[in-house]
Order: C-alpha cells, then sequence, then structure tokens
C-alpha cells in the first residue's frame, strides 16, 4: 500500500507539474484558451483578467505538483489536488458533452486531447487525489515544517518569474507548429490515404403541414406528397487535419479602389528564394506603437536589399489605413485570420524571418533586432 501511494502520489505530482509549466512556457495561450471559454460561457466581462487568471492557474498547478513530487506538507498538497479536480472534473464532462471549445488545453500546445480524454484523465486524477486526501496524515513530509514554506515559495516564485520571462519575450519551447526551423508547405500536406470528415446530411421534408427529418438513406423519394423544404450537413466524426492548416495570406489594396478581390499570395511569398520579413499585428488597436517605429532602420535596411517586407495584420480597414499613415517607412500591407497569426508568433507586433517557406527566427516586440543583429540572424542561415 506504501508502494502504491507513492506511485500514486509522484503520478498526480508529475502531471500537474507538468501542466502547470507548459502552461508557464506560453502564458499568452492559456490567456486565449481562457477566452474561448469565458465566450463559450458568455462570460465576457471576466475577459480582461485572462492574462491574470492564466498566470494564476499556472503557478497554482505548479506549486501543487512540486509540493507532491517533493513530500512538501503532504496534506496540503493532496487538499490542493483534490481542489483542482473537484472543479475541473465536472467543467470537462460538461466540455465533452457540449464541445463548446475543441481542445480543453490543460497541456497547453504540448499535448493535445480530445475532450472526452480530457475527462478520462481527470477521473483518474480525482481517484489518486482522494487516494492521498485519505492516507495525508499517514505521510511525513520530506521538510520540516519551516523548511517547507520556504521551498514552497521559492517554487511559487520561480514560476512566476518564469512565466512573466515568457510573456514578456517569446516561449523558450515553441510547442506550436510555427517554431524556427520549420519548413511550412510540409506542415501543410495532408497524407494520402488520410482520414476524411466524416458527414451526415439530413433532409427536411414537410406533408400535411408537418416537417419531418430524414437521412440520405430514408427520405420519401418514391412518395410525391412530401416536399422537400431544406438540407442540412452536419460533420460527425473529424478526419485528419495538417498542422497548419489555415495559413493564408491575401493581399490589402491601400487605395480601396472596391470591388477588388484580395488576391491569396501565400503560394508566393512561401516560393521566395530570398529573405522575407513579416510583421505581424493580429489586432492593430491593441498593438503598441514603439515598436513599429523601431523598426524603422531595419525596415529602410531591408528595402535597400530587396528583402520583402509583409506587414501581416487581421484588423479591419480602417486600423489598417490608420497605421499606414503614420508609418515612417514603405511596407506592404496584407490581411489573415486573426487566430493564425497569433499561434505563428505570441507577440503583438511581432517579427518574422523566412526564407522560401523555411521560419528562420522569430522576435517578440521587446526583441526587435538591431541592423547588426539581423545581419548576424542571417548570416547563421
Amino acid at each position: 500500500m506504501n508502494i502504491f501511494k507513492t506511485v500514486s502520489r509522484l503520478i498526480l505530482g508529475l502531471v500537474f507539474a507538468f501542466s502547470g509549466f507548459v502552461k508557464a512556457v506560453d502564458p499568452v495561450g492559456s490567456a486565449i484558451k481562457f477566452t474561448d471559454y469565458f465566450n463559450a460561457l458568455g462570460l465576457t466581462e471576466f475577459v480582461p483578467t485572462v492574462i491574470f487568471l492564466a498566470f494564476l492557474l499556472s503557478a497554482m498547478e505548479f506549486i501543487v505538483g512540486f509540493a507532491l513530487i517533493l513530500n512538501i506538507k503532504p496534506s496540503l498538497s493532496a487538499y490542493g489536488a483534490l481542489a483542482f479536480m473537484i472543479i475541473f472534473t465536472p467543467l470537462t464532462l460538461w466540455i465533452a458533452l457540449k464541445n463548446p471549445v475543441s481542445d480543453c488545453g490543460c497541456f497547453g500546445d504540448a499535448i493535445v486531447l480530445t475532450n472526452w480524454e480530457t475527462f478520462w484523465k481527470n477521473i483518474v486524477l480525482l481517484a489518486l487525489a482522494i487516494l492521498l486526501v485519505f492516507k495525508a496524515k499517514e505521510t511525513d513530509s520530506f521538510f520540516k515544517t519551516n523548511i517547507a514554506y520556504w521551498v514552497l515559495a521559492f517554487g511559487f516564485l520561480s514560476i512566476m518569474f518564469f512565466q512573466w520571462y515568457n510573456y514578456s519575450h517569446l516561449p523558450i519551447i515553441d510547442f506550436r507548429p510555427y517554431s524556427v526551423g520549420t519548413y511550412i508547405p510540409d506542415k501543410m500536406i495532408i497524407p494520402e490515404g488520410a482520414k476524411q470528415d466524416s458527414i451526415i446530411t439530413f433532409l427536411y421534408y414537410e406533408k400535411n403541414g408537418e416537417t419531418k427529418e430524414f437521412t440520405e438513406d430514408n427520405f420519401p423519394w418514391e412518395d410525391t406528397t412530401w416536399v422537400w423544404k431544406d438540407t442540412k450537413s452536419k460533420v460527425v466524426e473529424k478526419g485528419y487535419l495538417p498542422p497548419i492548416h489555415d495559413f493564408d495570406i491575401y493581399s490589402f489594396n491601400l487605395k480601396r479602389t472596391g470591388g477588388e478581390a484580395a488576391v491569396n499570395i501565400t503560394d508566393q511569398m512561401l516560393a521566395d528564394t530570398n529573405y522575407s520579413l513579416l510583421l505581424i499585428s493580429e489586432d492593430l488597436r491593441t498593438a503598441p506603437f514603439k515598436p513599429f517605429k523601431e523598426l524603422t532602420n531595419l525596415m529602410n535596411y531591408c528595402q535597400v536589399h530587396k528583402y520583402k517586407k509583409y506587414f501581416i495584420t487581421a484588423s479591419v480597414a480602417t486600423d489598417i489605413l490608420e497605421i499606414h499613415s503614420k508609418l515612417p517607412y514603405l511596407i506592404d500591407f496584407y490581411t489573415a485570420d486573426g487566430i493564425t497569426l497569433k499561434t505563428i508568433v505570441r507577440s503583438n507586433p511581432g517579427l518574422v524571418l523566412i526564407k522560401q517557406g523555411k521560419i528562420l527566427a522569430k522576435w517578440h516586440n521587446n526583441d526587435f533586432p538591431t541592423i547588426k543583429k539581423f545581419k548576424e540572424t542571417i548570416g547563421k542561415q
């Protein structure tokens, strides 16, 4: 029983510590997931708190796991784990049943589980937490009480500092499909024979004032007294989705002549054999202007050396035109999906250097490179 208790404590501790760590690597990603949850629950008034909640959740998860692994304050850590599971197990059951978000985000982008996989994982963790609570009084701490609190304080401050660093710069570990070194076209390929979406079609027919739902297998095609009213299709099982499936960049006409369709320039960008610098800002309204201005020398350097420059945003036309009027350098504007842009680089604005479809470097706006640093980066390629 002691061996089982120890193994249970270590499993629970490792899961909690890992979950907190991967969230701490990417606090912006955790904030995005909180936003998804609040929107799904209709609690949009809490959206301004998402960064604070992302920091807090990650730190609390990590410190509970940290305490369990090191057997610090056994009762306190066991009750902490149980409190987490009491809250999140019913929540993940609701998510599995209602499917308001496709991924709970419990392990960030490091490990993506389905909603049902997350729920059953939580059932196991809940059982382990209950066991540890009942056995906590029989467990001796590895540390004396006064030392234990200092160790916990050190762990908490360390994970908070780690989060702050990843928030103020780019994540030190990039679990997303746009990490440095990625050849984008490879991540867009759908393998031959890959599973396709499973779609069911519902047909709605009316007879004697009553509308009835049919499928393609049983609709009353021989009975002409039924009158067709509507057809709806539903995806019942998702097929294979490549890691990068929404990388589409469109031209934006600053002159806004009207009626001119946007042009998808994705293939052209990925095929360019020269260096291309992507200045990305998914939302211009929330982006500080100072980083844009600080890029003046670098943008002029790229202009002289004929490196292609792309300003890519998901903002509306009025915001694009406003920022264009303020920029002290020339750059072409393009649009893309906001979620895609936030996935590419966790900074608003951020920079990405690519060449022939390969991501060579990324920069947070706190770390935008000087011309010297930019030349050093290119020189390493």
